[in-house]
């Protein structure tokens, strides 16, 4: 059976960690009704991660000693660059490639985005989409906690996409090589960096994708189904993770 899963601050190595965020402290205590004694995974948020025994719980925090450090849990190094997408999309989009270990995700304003935020709302929606990203690492169990960003401008990807090994833009009318084949084209390994740009509703317009290529991205095609913006970019970010030797995938050394 496996440990149910709190991330905390600090060195996992100093032997002694603390639960004080205000949801895992109520989960921990009153819904699964855990206490001294106990025994619980814990993890520093990056790719430290550790069993510890629950020690004391209080009305602010509870503490744990470290038993065992458990091997570092690394996945593969997959950036989704999404256009941003209405409210309930998004955030579908935000929990799903967490589960499947995206580890960046960055909204993106595009030509065709229903989407406009100021930038104290993007500041905003940008926290909750965090949180759903927590709730979505603990509940799988994953190790890691994906960096979401606030909204950037599509002018800005350039400098968000600088230092990827592979840029991948899936795309309703490319004719070109599947994921996995540009994958391979590209040489990446289970060490790359690779990032994925998907479009808002309606698409990215032709001048956005030849923008892309133009430094370097490569369109590629999901099938000959049109999908979702959502699924789109649920699906790509899946796909890559799945070459790179995520979910379960072959790696590619």
């Amino acid at each position: 059976m496996s440990l149910h899963r709190f991330f905390v601050a600090g060195p996992l190595a100093a032997g002694e960690v603390r639960i004080d965020d205000e949801s895992d402290l109520h989960h921990l205590r009153d819904v699964l009704r855990l206490g001294p004694g106990d025994e619980i995974a814990v993890t520093d948020g990056s790719a430290g991660q550790a069993v510890a025994r629950i020690t004391s719980i209080g009305t602010a925090s509870a503490t744990a000693e470290v038993v065992r450090l458990l091997p570092d849990a690394s996945t593969p190094d997959v950036t989704l660059a999404v256009g941003l997408v209405r409210g309930p999309k998004m955030e579908l989009v935000v929990q799903k490639a967490t589960e499947i270990g995206v580890t960046r995700i960055v909204p993106v304003t595009m030509r065709r985005s229903v989407v406009r935020l100021g930038a104290a709302e993007g500041r905003e929606r940008a926290g909750r989409w965090r949180r759903i990203a927590a709730e979505a690492a603990k509940q799988s169990q994953r190790a890691t906690l994906p960096s979401v960003e606030e909204p950037v401008e599509f002018a800005q990807l350039a400098g968000v996409l600088a230092g990827m090994d592979a840029v991948l833009v899936p795309w309703e009318e490319s004719a070109g090589d599947g994921v996995g084949e540009a994958l391979r084209r590209a040489g990446a390994t289970a060490r790359s960096r690779v990032a994925v740009v998907v479009g808002p509703e309606g698409g990215m317009e032709p001048a956005e994708v030849d923008a892309l290529a133009a430094f370097g991205a490569v369109p590629v095609t999901l099938g000959r189904t049109v999908l979702r913006a959502e699924t789109a970019a649920i699906v790509a970010a899946a796909l890559v993770a799945y070459e790179l030797g995520g979910l379960g995938g072959l790696r590619r050394e």
